[in-house]
């Protein structure tokens, strides 16, 4: 029993120190990789031209396609969903409508990590363009993923039908790939 208490406070221990070096090290990389207040939301085709790869594995994730679910439950028009189903919506360059900025829709790169356009500025070396990019935090997540906890509950049976056909898709894709 005493092993067992020690082998814990340990492994908390190490959790603590791993937590807090993780901390400092994010805390620094954002220090020094923040988006300029006077960038502007670009076009994701620019995202695309330098990150082929790493566009092509985030857009086929469920973050980049979260528009569909508005779509599908007939709130695409809606604004208010717009800050947390589209990028920049109500800032320069950000989401406006689904015909007008149609790259927009969905969580892409800027949504996380703030508006492109000082990054993709002509000229700039390698390691400035790092420096004006920023770097996605635990907050970032949580302005989108603690809203529908407490502000709109109500929207989660409305979001039924499309968490169904998305859930027969990954079974489909189980059952495929096992055979």
């Amino acid at each position: 029993m005493i092993i067992m208490k020690r082998v814990s406070m340990v492994i908390w221990t190490l959790t603590a120190v791993l937590f807090i070096g993780i901390s400092i090290f994010f805390g620094y990389y954002k220090a020094i990789a923040v988006t300029p207040d006077n960038a502007t939301y670009v076009s994701n085709s620019k995202c695309k031209a330098c990150h082929a790869k790493i566009f092509k594995a985030q857009s086929e994730t469920p973050h980049a396609k979260n528009f569909a679910i508005l779509i599908d439950m007939g709130e695409d028009k809606n604004p208010k969903c717009f800050p947390c189903h589209t990028t920049g919506y109500g800032k320069v360059g950000g989401f406006t409508d689904a015909k007008s900025t149609p790259d927009l829709t969905g969580i892409t790169c800027q949504a996380c990590h703030g508006p492109g356009s000082a990054h993709i500025a002509g000229g700039l070396s390698k390691e400035k363009r790092k420096e004006l990019i920023g770097m996605p935090t635990a907050h970032t997540c949580a302005k989108c993923h603690n809203m529908h906890s407490s502000a709109h509950e109500d929207l989660g049976k409305k979001a039924l039908p499309y968490l169904r056909n998305e859930m027969k898709k990954l079974e489909d894709k189980i059952k495929r790939l096992e055979g």
